[in-house]
């Protein structure tokens, strides 16, 4: 059974917990997930520097975490530390925002993201841009709270959500609406039948991208040049200073 490897960038558990429930849910056995939050940073990420301390909680998330594994989902909407960590890890690494992101992409017509967090608009529309998405994205529409604040939101969030959900819909020209970031996962599937479009979760559709990831599988093993760091955690310090994988293969 492929074991995939879930990276929280947020520090909040509950969070974590409720990420694992859904990928099994999904997964429904056919998939094994370990999970790890991460050990500083901010509660739930919504800005430049909470995305910026959490790349680091991420690598050092990977060099805390026992493998083997065959991948890894970095579980935020912002990706944060993606890139670095796919330079060293050994297995394929996706982030909730670049796999949901090219699967919106991939479908017809143009599509819009639905996110709580005001600061949030412009890290995006840079992701989104960087990816080469600008002409498949027809809007970024902003819920005034974050999404960790919306996710106990009950149904006054829902109903926030939806009218946000058709504004994209029926004033940008969205085919498709993406509800971005951990905090809205499972929003979708409730709001659906109100909505005059396909909603899209991020979670859902990243873990998804990661599932046909692991049915195909390509191993390769990547090699690091040695670095020396100066008051890193001792597991990442090692991890950076070996040139090697080794930890995504602990046992």
């Amino acid at each position: 059974m492929p074991r995939l490897l879930l990276i929280n960038p947020n520090t909040d558990t509950d969070m974590t917990r409720r990420m694992v429930a859904h990928a099994k849910a999904l997964f429904d056995g056919a998939v094994a997930v370990e999970a790890v939050t991460a050990r500083f940073g901010a509660r739930y990420i919504t800005n430049r520097v909470s995305v910026t301390i959490a790349g680091h909680a991420v690598l050092d998330a990977l060099a805390c975490a026992r493998g083997p594994f065959d991948g890894v989902l970095v579980a935020c909407f912002g990706d944060p530390g993606r890139e670095a960590l796919a330079s060293i890890c050994p297995v394929p690494v996706a982030g909730m925002a670049q796999a949901s992101l090219m699967r919106a992409a991939r479908l017809p017509g143009r599509f819009s993201i639905v996110t709580g967090g005001q600061e949030w608009k412009p890290m995006l529309a840079e992701l989104v841009q960087a990816m080469g998405l600008g002409a498949r994205l027809a809007s970024i529409r902003i819920l005034p709270a974050a999404g960790n604040v919306l996710a106990k939101g009950g149904g006054a969030a829902c109903r926030q959500i939806v009218r946000t959900c058709n504004d994209a819909v029926r004033h940008d020209g969205a085919a498709r609406v993406l509800l971005g970031g951990a905090g809205l996962a499972g929003f979708a599937a409730r709001i659906a039948p109100d909505v005059a479009a396909p909603v899209m979760c991020s979670l859902h559709e990243s873990l998804q991208e990661v599932r046909n990831l692991l049915s195909h599988p390509a191993p390769s093993v990547h090699h690091h040049a040695p670095m020396e760091t100066v008051g890193l955690s001792p597991e990442l310090q090692r991890y950076l200073a070996s040139g090697t994988d080794i930890c995504a293969y602990q046992d």
